[in-house]
């Protein structure tokens, strides 16, 4: 990708009517500088903002803001610089409002930030190979307490998605308890035909779960795995994968996007968006956090990308090609997709939709 010097200059059809000679402007007219414009800027980099006026245009002040927070204000047209490192990667809005004699003019322009991190390669170590349920098509894996819990979709009940994505597939949607040793299902709770199960996960001894259309995610009961609680999404967006950081909830939609929000709630606080060097990352599945990172599942990728929570950023990656290679091959065989860290043993149990096996890995550089 090629550098540029960052100078932002934003295009504004702006007009001060003023007593005074030297702002006496009935129509000052400020204009895209395009030799400076950039759209793509890296996430190491300063950005400087200014504006480009017509001579003998006077302005009292600048305003700056980065989706709509305040990054700074600068006297007069004075060049207001701002480090990028601690912005969230993805595209922003950038405002500029403009002051003269009590009059104010606001404008924006699209701006998009991505990674300045060259993502590590991880390799790994398998430690076990254990049965996996050839008829689940897994789209969450999680450890509680050592128990392993699963979360399934289905493509039956006459289920049809434009992407494909469960046509097909055979099995109900679930909730489980697994013997990972033994590959057997120890308890479940089967859902309707019509409800398509996406990713799980467990937070103050709840067991929660997403929906793919229906907008909607599930609690449940740990023990006995009885549906306790629906909570609406807080958008009209897919359910993919599910984590949870001890506090708040972590959700993908099928995106670059991962959602924060309130579990209690579901009322979105904050997001972030997957980026690499190259662009943003979409296609965000299976979520597993980690020691203060997340493992995410690519939907159509044998591979992990681990992810910066605070910024967006993909800081390791590990291809799993070899795992699929290892499992039985049949006509409903998908992708990788279930991440489950066990702190117990500090490894990781990787499967896959309607893979007949699960296996025990360490991942190391």
């Amino acid at each position: 990708m090629k550098r540029y010097n960052f100078l932002i200059t934003l295009s504004l059809g702006i007009s001060f009517i003023s007593c005074s000679n030297k702002k006496n402007l009935e129509k000052n007219v400020i204009s895209i500088d395009t030799t400076q414009l950039k759209q793509v800027y890296s996430a190491n980099e300063d950005a400087k903002f200014t504006l480009k006026t017509v001579e003998n245009a006077e302005i009292d002040s600048v305003a700056y803001f980065l989706d709509n927070v305040k990054i700074g204000t600068s006297k007069h047209n004075e060049i207001l610089t701002h480090s990028l490192k601690k912005e969230n990667l993805g595209k922003k809005e950038v405002k500029a409002i403009a002051y003269a004699d009590n009059k104010s003019r606001e404008f924006t322009y699209k701006i998009e930030i991505i990674s300045s991190i060259n993502p590590i390669e991880y390799d790994y170590k398998i430690i076990k190979t254990y049965s996996h349920d050839q008829e689940a098509y897994t789209q969450g894996l999680e450890f509680y307490k050592g128990v392993l819990f699963e979360s399934t979709g289905n493509g039956e009940g006459g289920f049809t998605t434009t992407d494909g994505r469960g046509t097909g597939k055979k099995g109900k949607s679930s909730v489980r308890k697994v013997d990972y040793k033994t590959g057997k299902v120890t308890q479940i709770n089967e859902l309707d035909d019509i409800i398509f199960g996406e990713g799980c996960t467990i937070l103050n001894n709840k067991l929660y779960q997403l929906t793919y259309l229906n907008k909607e995610a599930y609690i449940y009961n740990i023990e006995t795995l009885e549906r306790e609680k629906s909570l609406k999404y807080f958008a009209d967006i897919e359910g993919w994968g599910l984590t949870n950081d001890g506090t708040h909830l972590y959700m993908s939609d099928g995106t670059e996007k991962i959602y924060k929000v309130n579990p209690d709630t579901f009322e979105l606080l904050s997001s972030i968006s997957v980026y690499s060097p190259k662009g943003a990352l979409p296609h965000i599945n299976e979520l597993e956090w980690v020691n203060g990172k997340i493992y995410a599942n690519v939907y159509g990728y044998n591979s992990i990308v681990i992810i910066d929570p605070q910024t967006g950023a993909i800081e390791g990656m590990v291809n799993f090609n070899d795992l699929l290679n290892m499992t039985t091959y049949h006509a409903d065989r998908d992708v990788m997709n279930g991440i489950a860290y066990n702190p117990e043993t500090k490894t990781f149990f990787l499967t896959g939709k309607n893979w007949d096996k699960m296996f025990e890995v360490q991942i190391i550089k």
